[in-house]
């Protein structure tokens, strides 16, 4: 496949009206993306990705009334969705619009990004965009526009390129089809921030790795964000040796040849996936994640370690 490479918008809009899957940019990670309502481009995605078909995507579109012309949105919780969007966030939703694919689901999850570049191709293309995250199924998700183009030459038809993403990890997601709001997955929205938008909300409590029959949002069943090389998590104590080993964290340490020095949970969240990928890249065979500091933010980081270090 010949993979156009730009930062043209418009181009790439082209591609998705025309049924094409692109890589885009957002606030996030990347994502990698198709048109909504066409099921061949959409499942295009499970082959390029090798991604589970029963683990679904994530619906991005450019505003509240977009949402509103595919979902349900309950009339409680609509003021709470317009505090929070457009960011790093996503909620599952009753669908409306039949075309959107879904996985078999009668719920979609629908996202409204901040970041200019994926607001633009929205607005520009006029199309819903089903986008999970940009990289191999269970593999670190990607955040620097290079690694989008190092792993996807050739599998896609348009990489639109753009700035490393501000966040580093996937948006929160919380579910609003229930009695109550369900946190299912966390990110850059914590839960502190959450709850005071949403005071009843709950933490989903997972019945075990691979026990859901059919997930609600991306991230819940499966083995995820991981390299090639073992990942660790490591004490601030601990003592690390070793030729083919690296490190993330706070704590300067002497010996290692490849350490990502973080100085809050915000930086150690942008620096994750990139660190990971770089692990690879380098044959490190050992990768060191110091444990997070305590904060409202140190929950989606264990979130994402923990999930890398699934065998």
């Amino acid at each position: 496949m010949n993979t156009i490479v730009s930062p043209d918008i418009e181009k790439a809009s082209l591609v998705l009206r025309n049924g094409g899957v692109i890589i885009f940019p957002t606030e996030t990670v990347y994502g990698i993306g198709a048109d909504s309502r066409n099921l061949s481009a959409c499942q295009k995605i499970y082959s390029i990705k090798n991604r589970p078909t029963d683990n679904p995507f994530i619906v991005h579109v450019d505003s509240i009334e977009s949402m509103e012309q595919i979902a349900i949105i309950p009339k409680e919780y609509r003021n709470s969705i317009e505090q929070l969007t457009p960011g790093p966030i996503t909620f599952i939703l009753e669908k409306k619009d039949e075309s959107i694919f879904s996985t078999g689901l009668s719920t979609i999850g629908v996202r409204i990004p901040s970041h200019n570049i994926a607001n633009a191709i929205l607005r520009i293309s006029k199309l819903p965009i089903s986008a999970p995250s940009a990289n191999l199924s269970g593999r670190p998700s990607i955040t620097r526009s290079r690694d989008a183009i190092n792993e996807f030459s050739g599998k896609v038809d348009f990489i639109l390129t753009g700035d490393d993403s501000d966040i580093g990890i996937e948006s929160t997601v919380v579910d609003l089809t229930g009695s109550f709001p369900v946190l299912l997955r966390p990110g850059r929205i914590s839960f502190t921030e959450l709850i005071k938008v949403f005071p009843f909300i709950k933490k989903y409590k997972s019945p075990g790795n691979n026990s859901l029959e059919k997930p609600a949002s991306p991230g819940m069943k499966y083995r995820h964000y991981a390299p090639d090389c073992e990942v660790i998590l490591l004490r601030k104590e601990d003592i690390v040796s070793g030729e083919s080993v690296a490190i993330i964290g706070f704590t300067p340490r002497q010996g290692i040849n490849f350490y990502q020095v973080v100085n809050s949970n915000l930086e150690y969240m942008h620096h994750l996936y990139s660190f990971f990928i770089d692990c690879d890249a380098r044959k490190i065979k050992k990768a060191y994640c110091e444990i997070p500091i305590q904060d409202e933010f140190e929950e989606v980081l264990h979130n994402r370690i923990e999930k890398a270090t699934l065998k």
